[in-house]
């Protein structure tokens, strides 16, 4: 079987990023060119490390500010990371957390890029569907899914191995500026 995006590289970063800017309607912005300031933002001394070892929330964060400096249709979205300082404490705080974000009646459209750490390192593209969690991912084959929440744990460490493992801090949220 061929391999995909992801199976033999680290760089789900760059791509949750893109993914996310098309996500908020962001259509002016080219891909190629989020991809690129993203890997960018990277010192030489990360390459190729990140390649097999992926991204760190630092570098997703520095990732983010190249892309914002370097492309100009950014500017209609904010960056935030409202976890990374005061993660909660459990689960269910997370998200309980995690549903403010997403409350109806902010206006603008929102998501957020998320680390999950099982069943693999991996960054992908949230947001809420109801109970369920609507992933945007570059995965072939899942590019569109949702996901039960009960599928999800907010910590290090789960007894279930089917769970997938999100880490409480590593959350930025993305959303349409007017």
């Amino acid at each position: 079987m061929p391999k995909h995006q992801g199976e033999l590289d680290g760089l789900c970063g760059p791509y949750a990023i893109a993914n996310a800017l098309e996500h908020c309607g962001l259509d002016n912005c080219r891909p190629e060119a989020v991809f690129q300031a993203a890997c960018s933002a990277l010192s030489r001394r990360r390459w190729p490390g990140v390649l097999w070892k992926g991204a760190t929330f630092s570098d997703l964060q520095r990732m983010i500010a190249r892309c914002q400096r370097e492309i100009p249709a950014m500017g209609r979205v904010s960056f935030t990371y409202p976890l990374m300082k005061h993660p909660p404490a459990n689960n269910e705080t997370y998200w309980k957390r995690f549903d403010a974000l997403f409350e109806e009646d902010i206006p603008g459209v929102r998501c957020a890029i998320i680390g999950v750490t099982r069943p693999s390192n991996h960054w992908i593209v949230a947001s809420r569907d109801g109970h369920r969690i609507q992933l945007i991912d570059c995965v072939h084959g899942a590019s569109n899914r949702r996901k039960n929440r009960k599928s999800f744990y907010a910590g290090s460490r789960c007894a279930d191995p089917n769970k997938w493992l999100v880490d409480r801090r590593e959350l930025v949220l993305i959303e349409t500026v007017a």
